[in-house]
């Protein structure tokens, strides 16, 4: 299997590699999370663009997009940044329809994309979603140079990739050496663990809750599908029905036996329950 051809955009001064695929008036974009790439929707790209265009982002800080050395990251400048890739690759117009989805870390930014913005989006689906945790005060401590420097020999190990990728997903099988050594090259990438730390320090104003968001998440008159891997252990299925307790209009979906990728591990059920929302 592999990627659609790699293309390259200027978002907010800086550029962002991107992927494209299939046609049609109704759009999809797929939004990663952390330490992630557009690789983690392989397996679900070539039956969703089956049925609608398909695009796919490397949000800025990670993959092949840009790695600014400081930056003011917040939960309004990667919503912005959506907006205008929305815009400039033409998925909104008279008889176009858009659906964002979110991954993880993704998925709060395609909520404040939908908050901000509710006329450009149509649609929203979040998967395994960050957002709807408490993020403690001391989180913010990673980012102070002495237990920075300490994390990041810690987190550049083999070892420690490999727990961690055992922890992402609950049939192993799916930790091909290839999917493994892709992972690894990102870990051991000193612009993106700069880029985690930096979004770290800035966690207050990339918080749902402490920037006023998961209040307003009754405002979404967007149909919502939240779709929820039942052994994440990662960000626990408590967050799904919190979820879809807290947003209006939402359908939410736990898939047995899958961890926090399902767009990895149940390609074929993730494509199928996107493919039914956005097309019905």
């Amino acid at each position: 299997m592999s990627m659609p051809e790699n293309k390259f955009i200027t978002l907010s001064g800086y550029q962002h590699r991107y992927i494209e695929s299939g046609s049609g008036d109704s759009s999809i974009i797929l939004v990663h999370g952390m330490s992630s790439s557009i690789e983690i929707f392989e397996n679900a790209i070539p039956k969703l663009s089956k049925h609608m265009r398909v695009l796919a982002l490397d949000l800025l800080g990670f993959g092949q997009s840009d790695k600014p050395i400081s930056e003011n990251y917040t939960l309004e400048f990667y919503a912005d940044m959506l907006k205008e890739f929305m815009e400039k690759t033409n998925c909104i117009g008279q008889g176009k329809s858009v659906c964002l989805l979110g991954h993880s870390m993704g998925g709060k930014y395609v909520l404040t994309l939908s908050l901000n913005y509710p006329k450009l989006v149509d649609k929203v689906v979040l998967s395994n979603s960050d957002g709807f945790i408490y993020v403690p005060h001391v989180i913010r401590a990673a980012s102070l140079w002495g237990v920075r420097h300490i994390l990041h020999k810690i987190v550049t190990r083999r070892k420690f990739v490999q727990d961690a990728m055992k922890k992402v997903y609950h049939d192993p099988s799916h930790i091909t050496p290839e999917h493994f050594e892709l992972n690894f090259k990102m870990a051991r990438d000193k612009n993106i663990f700069r880029t985690i730390m930096l979004l770290n320090k800035n966690y207050k104003k990339l918080d749902l809750r402490r920037m006023g968001y998961r209040d307003r998440l009754s405002e979404l008159r967007q149909p919502v599908l939240i779709i929820w891997g039942d052994k994440d252990q990662f960000i626990s299925p408590k967050s799904a029905y919190i979820a879809d307790r807290e947003i209006p209009n939402s359908k939410l979906h736990i898939i047995p036996n899958c961890g926090h990728a399902p767009m990895v591990e149940k390609a074929n059920i993730f494509a199928d329950l996107i493919i039914e929302f956005v097309l019905n």
